[in-house]
């Protein structure tokens, strides 16, 4: 976990420094509002979820690799693995941080058909994310989900996130 700036601190980019960059692994999660850069690869099944607070620039990536952590949400060790306590973990977060969960934006990426399943856990997390935000009110900006590439995700001070597919595909959400 990344613990914030405290106040009155000085950004990197505001010492012209380039900006700390904060690795999200793997049903892990990490907070910012110092102007670090929060990333995460190896997004395939996996979906991240990367939420800003548009007026304090508090952000918060969640890289998760299940849908649900199936009735034992507040029992988990580990909240991030899945994409609803995950997403309630990260808003706690946040919002520990300086920002506000009324003023939260998403954005959704990953959640690719890696391999050919029958119950594909890709669309079924993107799913449960889609759910889960709608139901903590937080609406999704933009997302870049589904196919059958891996990506890698750039979560930029302003709420920009940058994705660029396993197959040379970039784009900024």
């Amino acid at each position: 976990m990344s613990h914030p700036t405290p106040s009155g601190d000085r950004t990197a980019s505001d010492r012209g420094e380039p900006p700390r960059r904060v690795k999200v692994g793997v049903g892990d999660l990490a907070v910012v509002n110092d102007g670090a850069v929060l990333m995460t690869s190896g997004l395939g099944s996996c979906v991240a979820v990367a939420l800003v607070d548009p007026e304090t620039d508090t952000r918060g990536l969640l890289h998760a690799m299940l849908p649900s952590a199936d009735g034992t949400v507040s029992y988990t060790p580990r909240p991030a693995k899945y994409v609803d306590s995950g997403l309630e973990t990260l808003v706690d977060e946040l919002a520990s941080a300086g920002g506000s969960p009324g003023r939260l934006e998403a954005r959704l990426v990953g959640g690719a058909e890696m391999l050919d399943l029958t119950a594909a856990v890709g669309p079924r997390n993107v799913e449960r994310a889609r759910e889960s935000l709608e139901r903590a009110g937080i609406p999704i900006v933009a997302s870049d989900v589904g196919d059958a590439v891996g990506r890698t995700v750039r979560f930029l001070p302003g709420g920009e996130v940058a994705v660029r597919a396993a197959d040379g595909f970039e784009r900024t959400l």
